[in-house]
């Protein structure tokens, strides 16, 4: 039997995914703007004395109590797991101690302790205090009943909500995990943020595939082609499919096409076929980040080694904190490697020669606005006889993180007629 013809434009990890799902009813074809499928595009080797270790840029942690579907698809797969610490230490801009506590792992549960030299202060004290009533009475929280209020809202209604903890730990830490600034975590649905807070993620831990994207990418990778260096210009429909051209004047045609870009380069493809489409995808707002990984030990306001892995620079008139981890501390594979630290937002100048890699990437953020504008892409797919299919982070409920883009893979595959595997 013939398999009908489908394409999948985009390689994170929606369209890898999307691929991999699909690959034994459809004739799968993948496109790639980059050298390499994108999930895989920005890593980085940080071994020394011959060893190569490669770090993923940004880093892929997960946690069991969030990523419910990726963490099937990683055992589907056979992906190696391997614990790290994303405990926090929090300081002022200026090298002020706030807040910093270590992770104890039982088996496979997490335990959090105050570890400072001021850890019996009277304000590392309160902070933990207010940590631990928050993340215990938030996990009592009806979800249901936070649909229409905002995360900033839902913060100043909320009894536990200390103002000296959101501001100082709570906000630079979301701040992080979401890679946006402050106002945009309040603007996001309260029941997103607090599905996210009420998991476990505090003492469930914080995991990685042991061998990083590349073995996730090459295991998802086989069975159907790749095109690479295929940047597309634009689609449009015909009678019995979907056209494909490139920017260098190729066309392919095919049944059904998935796009799995970022939201404002999907609406570019599709401008001229589904323009009102289109502009719901360009309201969609995301975020820019820049990544740097270095060896420069000198942005840390004491010796390193004193230290939690994640460090927090906190400037009260700035909207986003200076978030560094150790990799050293954070990671098993790393640890003997030469000091080597991943910096999210820098605000202070890493040293040039200390620099491995500087990465700029974007994220989606959500709003009740974006929610709108995702409800009318989610509803061109209901069509019976719908071609163009969209997933990415940004389509799959929650924080735009890899557990969404999976969920909204795993939704066009439903649709398209394939079973979950798992």
């Amino acid at each position: 039997m013939i398999k009908p013809t489908l394409a999948v434009i985009g390689s994170g990890i929606a369209g890898l995914s999307a691929a991999w799902l699909l690959k034994d009813q459809y004739q799968v074809t993948l496109f790639e703007r980059h050298a390499a499928p994108g999930m895989g595009a920005y890593a980085v080797d940080v071994g020394n004395n011959g060893n190569k270790v490669e770090i993923d840029i940004p880093l892929r942690v997960i946690t069991a109590g969030y990523y419910h579907e990726l963490f099937k698809l990683y055992q589907t797969l056979g992906v190696e797991i391997e614990r790290t610490d994303h405990a926090g230490a929090f300081f002022t801009h200026t090298g002020g101690d706030i807040f910093h506590y270590k992770n104890y792992h039982v088996g496979q549960r997490s335990f959090s302790f105050l570890n400072s030299p001021k850890r019996l202060s009277r304000t590392n004290l309160m902070l933990g205090m207010a940590a631990l009533k928050f993340f215990y009475e938030i996990k009592k929280i009806n979800l249901a009943l936070m649909n229409e209020l905002t995360f900033g809202e839902f913060l100043l209604e909320y009894p536990y909500a200390k103002p000296t903890f959101v501001d100082q730990v709570l906000l630079p830490m979301l701040s992080t995990i979401c890679t946006c600034d402050y106002d945009s975590i309040k603007q996001y649905p309260a029941n997103i943020i607090l599905g996210y807070l009420a998991c476990g993620v505090t003492d469930k831990g914080v995991w990685k595939a042991t061998h990083g994207v590349a073995d996730i990418v090459a295991r998802m990778t086989q069975d159907y082609a790749i095109k690479t260096h295929s940047n597309i210009a634009h689609i449009s429909h015909t009678d019995d499919g979907v056209n494909l051209k490139l920017v260098t004047g190729e066309h392919y045609s095919f049944d059904h096409v998935v796009i799995a870009t970022q939201p404002q380069h999907a609406s570019n493809m599709i401008a001229e076929a589904e323009p009102e489409l289109a502009d719901h995808l360009k309201q969609i707002k995301f975020a820019t980040s820049e990544m740097v990984v270095h060896r420069d030990n000198s942005i840390y306001p004491r010796p390193w080694q004193e230290l939690s892995p994640v460090c927090y620079s906190v400037d009260k008139d700035q909207q986003r904190p200076m978030a560094t981890v150790c990799l050293n501390k954070s990671m098993p594979s790393v640890k003997n490697c030469l000091p080597v630290f991943q910096t999210w937002n820098p605000t202070t100048v890493i040293k040039p020669e200390k620099t491995l890699a500087r990465v700029t990437f974007e994220r989606p953020v959500m709003s009740f606005e974006t929610l709108r504008h995702i409800q009318k892409i989610q509803a061109s797919m209901y069509k019976a006889d719908n071609r163009i299919w969209f997933c990415g982070s940004y389509l799959g409920g929650g924080i735009p993180l890899l557990e969404a883009g999976v969920r909204s893979s795993l939704y066009v595959a439903n649709k398209l007629g394939v079973t979950t595997p798992w």
